[in-house]
């Protein structure tokens, strides 16, 4: 049976988390880019279904689809993108997260979520800067298909695309956890604590 001190610990947590992202979550800008990242999957979802079965078709009556391989791949890297981005927007990547499952709700737990979302930002910085080479190499170059001549640039930006997008939103969970931290543990708890929240945790 779940222990009520323990409940009353993750409400108020919960409750932190939602009075921080609430401004932000109000804004024209993440909720367009929220949409736009669902749009997308959606829509590269769709493409790579009916690329594939389109070449499934031509090959079982013998009609020579040349360089489907070159319109999947396009599709396919915006896709895992989208993906990658909107999988930070609702932190719901797989994770290994073995010390979060076994430390208690506290100070320790919150300052190693903390250290946690520090490194997924400077490790996506890293990867971000080099998604800009990337990026800049294959526009230098003109790198393109082979068949269809589609410019490479394409399907690379989207790497670029979705680490800036998972990049934003580390930084953004990064801030929101410093905060929730400076208003759980902070000398001015009480002021900047919500109402609500503070009795939710009266009965600890």
């Amino acid at each position: 049976m779940p222990i009520a001190g323990e409940d009353n610990i993750l409400s108020g947590r919960k409750n932190l988390k939602e009075v921080a992202l609430s401004t932000l979550e109000r804004t024209k800008f993440w909720l367009w880019l929220e949409k736009l990242l669902r749009f997308g999957l959606i829509v590269c979802g769709i493409m790579v279904t009916l690329i594939v079965f389109a070449a499934t078709i031509t090959r079982a009556i013998s009609v020579d689809f040349r360089g489907y391989e070159e319109f999947l791949v396009v599709f396919a890297f915006w896709l895992y993108m989208f993906g990658t981005a909107h999988g930070s927007f609702e932190n719901s990547h797989i994770t290994a997260d073995i010390l979060g499952l076994i430390l208690k709700e506290g100070l320790v737990k919150d300052i190693f979520d903390l250290i946690k979302y520090v490194l997924a930002l400077v490790i996506g910085f890293m990867f971000l800067i080099w998604a800009i080479e990337l990026v800049q190499w294959t526009i230098v170059m003109s790198t393109k298909t082979p068949t269809w001549r589609i410019p490479m640039t394409i399907p690379q930006s989207s790497i670029l695309f979705g680490l800036a997008c998972a990049t934003l939103y580390n930084a953004v969970r990064l801030y929101n956890e410093t905060k929730l931290l400076v208003q759980k543990y902070g000398k001015k708890k009480n002021t900047l604590m919500p109402k609500e929240i503070e009795e939710g945790g009266s009965d600890l």
